[in-house]
């Protein structure tokens, strides 16, 4: 078991990868099975699936600590009892509001249970480890980041407007309003819902505490940020493969998988650059991750060809005006801090220890 802690601790990137596939592949198979074959119970294992990239995050934060533990176990069961009441409420309001499920307590019970990894992922925030809490601290966190929390709220829908301005204006697509039917304070209620169910399930919790929170800024600490993305690229697209498969993509096409990474790479520069920005701020990447999303799910006929365009010639630019390619200064906030062991040797994340020079 040492000689295990010790390769996680060592080699902290790798080992990410490797628990989040073993978690969400692991699991992954349920989603099929809930979505296509209507076996429901089996939801609350498909909530784990999707919050695995966190609670790879999470394992190998709480295994590399070597910090005695902070605070109480009171205040990290009432952080949990909080997100788990308000996941649940979030949970309950897409079933009702958005997809239109008659509320029973039959729901209810599935509704608590099923939550449940999300609320053990928020409650983080409050772990009694310094490296979790350290680690997990950001995704509330509005402190400093009220500027970039706004900008993330509103520069996806401004590349989805814009698209479909230039797709009019080029014949390509008539422009259009949302597909929702709606209006007025019921259509902006329905957005809040769908933008907060989106940030809880998964696209904060789950995916940027760990793609960005976590793997992130240890690739920065060994590369540039350019670099960075390229690698998060390879392993994100490949991640949703049950869900996409679920949905009835061709996962099994080679031409599929080019122009998913091709597709996808735009988006993970603009969240890179975003986690960047905001000194390392997982709750800025969830609400641009999480605002996309809802984005989408109002105007579902976008024209993709025009829209994936449009994030391209914006992830260029950013590319370029931060110079994505150089590598970040190694105090920067979003670069991984080494950590020193009980031995005096300095843990990187990819690397054997090196001792310090005496």
């Amino acid at each position: 078991m040492n000689r295990l802690t010790n390769w996680i601790k060592q080699h902290q990137v790798l080992a990410f990868f490797i628990i989040t596939f073993a978690i969400s592949w692991g699991l992954g198979y349920t989603w099929i099975l809930v979505v296509n074959k209507g076996m429901y119970i089996l939801a609350p294992l498909t909530m784990i699936a999707l919050v695995g990239p966190a609670m790879s995050g999470i394992i190998i934060s709480a295994v590399s600590n070597t910090q005695p533990k902070q605070g109480t176990k009171l205040s990290h069961w009432i952080a949990f009892l909080i997100a788990w009441v308000v996941s649940a409420l979030v949970f309950l309001a897409n079933n009702t509001f958005i997809n239109h499920a008659p509320f029973s307590p039959v729901m209810l019970i599935f509704t608590l249970i099923s939550v449940v990894p999300v609320a053990v992922v928020v409650s983080m925030v409050r772990s009694r480890l310094p490296t979790v809490r350290n680690y997990i601290a950001s995704l509330i966190r509005f402190r400093g980041v009220w500027g970039w929390s706004l900008l993330a709220l509103v520069l996806f829908p401004t590349f989805v407007l814009l698209s479909m301005l230039i797709s009019s204006f080029i014949g390509r697509q008539p422009f259009e309003v949302h597909q929702v039917p709606e209006t007025g304070l019921m259509l902006i209620g329905l957005i809040g819902v769908k933008f907060f169910y989106q940030f809880f399930f998964f696209n904060a919790t789950g995916e940027e505490t760990g793609w960005r929170g976590f793997a992130l800024p240890r690739l920065q600490l060994l590369t540039s940020p350019l670099v960075a993305c390229l690698v998060l690229n390879l392993f994100w697209g490949p991640w949703h493969i049950f869900p996409w498969w679920s949905e009835g993509r061709a996962v099994l096409s080679l031409a599929f998988w080019a122009r998913s990474f091709l597709e996808l790479f735009a988006g993970t520069v603009t969240l890179c650059w975003f986690y960047n920005r905001s000194n390392g701020s997982i709750l800025v990447a969830g609400i641009a991750h999480a605002v996309a999303n809802t984005t989408y799910w109002l105007f579902p006929n976008l024209d993709w060809t025009v829209y994936n365009w449009t994030v391209a010639v914006a992830a260029l630019v950013m590319i370029l005006v931060d110079r994505m390619w150089k590598k970040l200064p190694s105090n920067h906030p979003a670069v991984y801090q080494e950590s020193v062991g009980e031995n005096g040797s300095r843990v990187t994340p990819l690397s054997l220890p090196v001792q310090e020079s005496i």
